[in-house]
């Protein structure tokens, strides 16, 4: 149900702006949850992407009054749905409680790409990127005789930063995800809901000092000096929002075990893959996002780490997608990925630093 529409200006980056078709869409269900749709005035020349925000966080994960990956991905005239999990942003300003497992986002996924309504590309970040890959899993499993509900198959999956191993290469992540897990039985912590945002204000505000931390401290999100301080601020303020104990707990699971419950169906998946890990990033370590690139099944898959020899600068989490440079490596290398595979000429470009199955 569309609830909201109109024509918008949006800045895509700094010095240029686009006049935008703008639809926020209600899904109706136990758990409402919702989109933003935006698209070219005279309406989408190519199909559909579906974007999926990480842990914590909502809508503007793709989306900043100064650089907007969202507004620059439906210039170029993709048809452009922005996701909010169940509990994030507008999805829980309309009652929908936060998640009470990781599997109730891949639900939401499979319900946003039922309400496309036709294949769309999927492109997650961090946690958002780990729903995408079970999603996928799971529908591919279903269309091979698996038991998954409703949803659209994709026509390709994008991780970026995105979890598939969790907390191996990073020892401080490592540590918490085994203590939060010793604990997991206890009896308050399954439907305890956490408010990020908080943190996100206390971050911004102390710029100089978390800028800084990011070259050494073993949990920071982003490389010093990638994002400029006013659209970090904003990203912060606005970008954080609620979580769910409950799914900390699971991601606490992967870290303790090294067990992926999506792994078996993922490994006989043949989607099209693109997984983009920055060099620098503290959250999700290169050696962990690649994971999800060796274990897929597809014929066609690539793995890309965006560094300093090929791309400028040193790459973090959050600047993967917002970063100053992020225009100019990280968006095209999607873009162009997704349009060879309109295309049907398969894995013919190949960036600086990628593998290629």
């Amino acid at each position: 149900m569309i609830v909201e529409e109109g024509e918008v200006e949006q800045t895509v980056v700094e010095g240029r702006t686009v006049r935008l078709h703008k639809e926020v869409i209600r899904l109706e269900g136990e758990v409402p949850i919702f989109l933003v749709r935006k698209h070219l005035v005279g309406g989408a020349t190519r199909p559909a992407v579906l974007l999926v925000h990480g842990f914590a966080q909502n809508r503007y994960s793709w989306h900043n009054s100064r650089r907007s990956m969202s507004a620059w991905l439906a210039e170029r005239g993709w048809d452009t749905w922005n996701l909010e999990l169940r509990g994030h942003g507008r999805s829980r300003h309309a009652g929908g409680d936060g998640a009470e497992q990781f599997p109730d986002y891949v639900e939401d996924v499979r319900r946003a790409s039922q309400a496309i309504g036709s294949p769309a590309f999927w492109v997650g970040h961090s946690l958002g990127g780990t729903a995408l890959y079970a999603a996928a899993a799971e529908l591919w499993e279903r269309d091979h005789g698996g038991p998954a509900g409703p949803g659209i198959l994709p026509r390709g999956v994008v991780g970026i930063g995105a979890l598939y191993s969790f907390g191996r290469s990073n020892r401080m992540l490592g540590v918490l995800g085994r203590l939060t897990h010793s604990v997991r039985e206890a009896p308050w912590m399954p439907r305890l809901q956490v408010r990020t945002r908080l943190a996100g204000a206390l971050l911004s505000r102390l710029y100089g000092v978390s800028d800084i931390a990011g070259y050494a401290f073993p949990i920071s999100g982003w490389w010093p000096g990638s994002i400029e301080p006013e659209i970090l601020q904003e990203r912060l303020e606005q970008g954080f929002d609620w979580t769910s104990v409950r799914v900390w707990q699971e991601m606490a699971r992967w870290a303790a075990t090294g067990r992926f419950e999506w792994d078996q169906a993922w490994a006989q998946a043949d989607l099209p893959v693109l997984v983009l890990a920055g060099d620098e990033d503290h959250l999700m370590p290169p050696d962990d996002a690649r994971v999800a690139f060796e274990r897929s099944g597809s014929s066609d898959k690539r793995f890309l780490i965006f560094d300093d020899w090929s791309h400028q600068s040193h790459w973090g989490h959050l600047d993967l997608v917002l970063g100053r440079l992020a225009p100019v490596h990280v968006w095209p290398e999607i873009d162009a990925w997704m349009e060879e595979r309109l295309g049907g000429t398969g894995p013919v470009r190949l960036g600086s630093g990628s593998v290629s199955a």
